[in-house]
């Protein structure tokens, strides 16, 4: 079941661009299970007049560069004066253009042609802005700020299954890659939900969402992956997942009756 919509649009004069394009935004949709609105556009100036006559409104927008009468760019420039948070991302057969997408706020600048996993990624960045942008006190909760090498990047919580101290590293393990932060454990416990993140040794942290099995000495996530449990910890993470067992058994019982 979809709840979520993103409204896109995709402005370019070429038709094969369009359309493909669509077509990893449509793939998205299906994969995330995110009802992905799109409109197609051949033109920058029929985008703005609706823009601007607020007949549309959108979330995130695809914008080539190079497009006759009104170039992406053009557009975008405009477009900030009125709309300073609505997503960009430009997507072009130059290069030339980067310096001032970037000065513009866009979200990304990719060259064609583009690839599935280079759209999946953009949406994922807009997904967070648009977050904070309806209902910044729940994000708050949903995202962390942290500096990854020379970028800041926000990590999107609910895929973190869990944090680990690696030497003068903090590494979030999420679902489909790691990130890493020179800031330490302690602090990043600090600014966690700390009824989702819990300590489970001096050197790890763990989304109690993802805890599928309480050992001895070790919590386990489900596909081999584990981290260990000390003495100080096992009692209280231990209640606390029979707790959740013994809810979602309610649960089931009350659906079933």
């Amino acid at each position: 079941m979809q709840y979520e919509t993103i409204r896109a649009a995709i402005c370019d004069d070429e038709e094969f661009f369009r359309n493909e394009l669509k077509k990893f935004v449509s793939e998205y949709g299906n994969e995330m299970d995110v009802n992905m609105s799109i409109d197609l556009y051949d033109n920058a100036k029929e985008l703005m007049n609706n823009l601007f006559s607020k007949s549309k409104e959108y979330d995130l927008l695809f914008l080539d560069v190079e497009m006759p009468g009104m170039t992406g760019i053009e557009m975008a420039d405009a477009l900030r004066k009125i709309d300073p948070w609505v997503c960009i991302s430009f997507v072009t057969s130059y290069d030339a253009f980067a310096i001032q997408a970037f000065r513009l706020d866009a979200l990304d600048y990719v060259m064609k042609p583009i690839k599935y996993t280079q759209v999946k990624h953009i949406i994922e960045k807009a997904r967070i802005q648009i977050d904070y942008r309806k209902n910044a006190q729940k994000a708050e909760k949903r995202y962390l700020k942290i500096k990854s090498g020379y970028e800041d990047v926000l990590i999107d919580l609910q895929n973190v299954i869990y944090i680990e101290k690696r030497r003068n590293q903090c590494v979030f393990h999420k679902i489909d890659e790691e990130i890493s932060c020179y800031e330490p454990l302690k602090n990043v416990y600090e600014r966690l939900d700390n009824d989702v993140f819990m300590y489970t040794h001096q050197g790890y942290i763990a989304n109690f969402n993802y805890i599928k099995e309480v050992k001895k000495d070790v919590v386990c996530f489900g596909r081999g992956m584990e981290v260990p449990l000390s003495r100080k910890y096992h009692d209280q993470i231990k209640e606390l997942h029979l707790d959740k067992i013994r809810r979602a058994y309610k649960e089931q019982e009350l659906n079933y009756n």
